[in-house]
């Protein structure tokens, strides 16, 4: 079915691109937030990417499946506006915008934990060179396989391994730094 709504919507149908794009959608903001690090710039690239999406569409060749497609072309947008920001967000810009509570009713110290730990979260995998941070997330928060990973971004399947581990272990090191996660540690052992 989906290469019904991909070939009527190469042929220039706009339905068919929406429709196509609607079982895409989220997944590609969902990567695009996660790789500019805050939701104005997640949101700027994930329409970037929608956008180049429609323009690439009549070039796609069926080489690989059509998610591993989209999800090149979004973290393609996303290098690409990383290159030309090439400064980190500040941490008003990575604050809690776009993340849902788990818990259904924090108490308001709930809120403000939940907050500083998403913070601390996203400052981390932000800290994350870009090429590591791309595998990190197609990867880890995705849960791409290391194959499609490697198709997706077009590096070799132990180069995604190499970045893949580096990655963790910066993004691991840096939330150890926060103190935050040693801090609540502490705080249940008393």
């Amino acid at each position: 079915m989906e290469q019904d709504w991909i070939r009527r919507a190469q042929q220039g149908d706009a339905r068919a691109f929406e429709t196509l794009m609607g079982a895409y959608e989220k997944k590609i903001y969902g990567l695009c937030l996660r790789m500019m690090g805050n939701a104005h710039d997640g949101e700027d690239a994930a329409q970037e990417a929608i956008i180049r999406i429609w323009q690439k569409l009549p070039q796609y060749r069926e080489q690989s499946s059509f998610g591993t497609w989209v999800y090149r072309v979004a973290v393609s947008c996303c290098m690409d506006a990383i290159r030309k920001r090439r400064t980190q967000p500040s941490l008003e810009e990575m604050g809690a915008d776009g993340f849902e509570p788990r818990d259904e009713s924090p108490t308001p110290h709930e809120e403000v934990e939940n907050g500083e730990r998403e913070a601390a979260v996203q400052e981390a995998v932000s800290s994350v060179p870009e090429a590591m941070r791309a595998v990190f997330l197609l990867r880890d928060v995705h849960g791409r396989s290391v194959e499609e990973t490697a198709r997706i971004l077009g590096i070799s399947e132990g180069t995604v391994k190499s970045r893949l581990s580096r990655a963790r272990l910066k993004i691991a090191a840096a939330l150890r730094a926060s103190g935050l996660f040693e801090k609540r540690r502490d705080e249940h052992e008393m």
